[in-house]
C-alpha cells in the first residue's frame, strides 16, 4: 500500500464501514454516493483488496476490511482527539444542545434536575426514549443524532465506549392497604398473587423475566404496560402487585400510596451504562454531559456504581 494516502479516504472508509451502505455513508458525509463509490474504490485499489462485496441489495464488508478497521480505529481516535482536545467549553455560555436517548424510566429521574441546571444557564439536554434495539442505538451515536445513551446493554461494540453509571434493585411493589401482604411476601405468595407486568419493548419480555434467575412464566399476569407510571397506576388501584426499580418505588411511594418489598425470588440487579462514540471521548462539551449525568445520579438519586 502506498503510504501517499489522502486521509480522507479513511474517513469515507470509516462511514461505509459502520454503515454498511454507500446511500448512508454519503448522506452523513454530506456527498454523493458517487463521490463515496470513488473513495472506496481509489482505496481498494491502494490496498490491492475489495473492501466490499456485493450482498443482496446492499454490500458486506470484506475479511481484509475488518483487518484495516481493526488496525485504523486506534489512529483515527488519535486524530479526532487531537482536534477535541484544542476545544474549549463554558457550560454557562454554550448554546449547544445534547440529545440522550434513554428509557422513560431513566428520563423520569434525570429530567427535573436537568431542566433546573438549565433554568441555571447551562446547555439543554434532550432526551428521547429508545424502544429500539442495540444497533439503532449504535447507529444513532455513530451518525451524531444522539450524543449519548443510557442504557442496560451488555453487547459491546469497539467503536463505543461504555462506561458504568449505577446498579439499581428490582423490587415488588403493592397498594398500601394491600388485604393480604404486609411488609413481606413469600415465592408461594409471589406466584399465587394476580401481576401488572412491564414490558421491555426492545427485548420482548418483562423487566423481571428479563433480570431474573429463573423461569416465573407461571406466575398470573392480568396485565400488561410499557409506561413505568401506569404500572404503578394500576397496581395501587388494585389487589394486584408489580416490579420495578427500587429508586423509582421509592420516588412514586407517597404519591401512589404503595409498600414496597424485597422480591422473594432471585432476580439480578440493574446495571446502567453511558454509552457514546469513541470519537467524544476528549471533547470537553461532552465530558461536562457525561460528568453531569454522574453526578446527578450521584448527588440526587443516591444510585452509584
Amino acid at each position: 500500500m502506498s503510504n501517499k494516502i489522502d486521509l480522507n479516504l479513511y474517513r469515507v472508509f470509516s462511514q461505509v464501514y459502520h454503515h454498511q451502505s454507500i446511500t448512508l455513508a454519503a448522506e452523513q458525509l454530506g456527498v454523493t454516493q458517487a463521490a463515496v463509490s470513488g473513495s472506496i474504490k481509489r482505496l481498494s485499489k491502494l490496498c490491492g483488496q475489495d473492501l466490499f462485496i456485493r450482498n443482496g441489495r446492499g454490500i458486506i464488508a470484506t475479511l481484509y476490511a475488518h483487518q484495516l478497521m481493526e488496525q485504523l480505529l486506534p489512529s483515527l481516535e488519535v486524530l479526532e482527539g487531537l482536534v477535541e482536545d484544542t476545544k474549549v467549553f463554558d457550560s454557562k455560555s454554550s448554546r449547544q444542545q445534547f440529545t440522550v436517548l434513554a428509557f422513560e424510566s431513566i428520563t423520569d429521574q434525570l429530567l427535573p434536575h436537568t431542566l433546573h441546571l438549565q433554568k441555571l444557564g447551562n446547555p439543554l439536554i434532550t432526551f428521547k426514549d429508545q424502544n429500539t434495539n442495540e444497533t439503532q442505538i449504535n447507529e444513532a451515536l455513530f451518525s451524531q443524532q444522539a450524543d449519548l445513551a443510557i442504557d442496560i446493554t451488555d453487547s459491546r461494540d469497539n467503536t463505543l465506549i461504555y462506561q458504568p453509571l449505577a446498579t439499581d434493585e428490582i423490587v415488588l411493589i403493592c397498594r398500601h392497604n394491600h388485604p393480604r401482604i404486609n411488609g413481606s411476601v413469600s415465592a408461594e405468595q409471589f406466584f399465587s398473587e394476580q401481576h401488572i407486568k412491564l414490558n421491555l419493548t426492545r427485548a420482548n419480555t418483562s423487566i423481571v423475566d428479563f433480570y431474573a434467575e429463573n423461569n416465573l412464566s407461571t406466575r398470573k399476569v392480568v396485565a400488561e404496560c410499557n409506561s413505568l407510571l401506569s404500572l404503578i397506576s394500576l397496581v395501587a388501584q388494585s389487589d394486584c402487585i408489580g416490579a420495578c426499580s427500587k429508586s423509582l418505588a421509592h420516588k412514586y411511594q407517597q404519591a401512589f400510596n404503595i409498600q414496597i418489598i424485597d422480591m422473594p425470588v432471585n432476580i439480578k440487579p440493574v446495571q446502567l451504562s453511558l454509552i457514546w462514540h469513541r470519537r467524544q471521548r476528549n471533547n470537553p462539551a461532552h465530558k461536562w454531559l457525561r460528568d453531569t449525568i454522574t453526578e446527578i445520579y450521584r448527588h440526587h438519586i443516591g444510585l452509584t456504581q
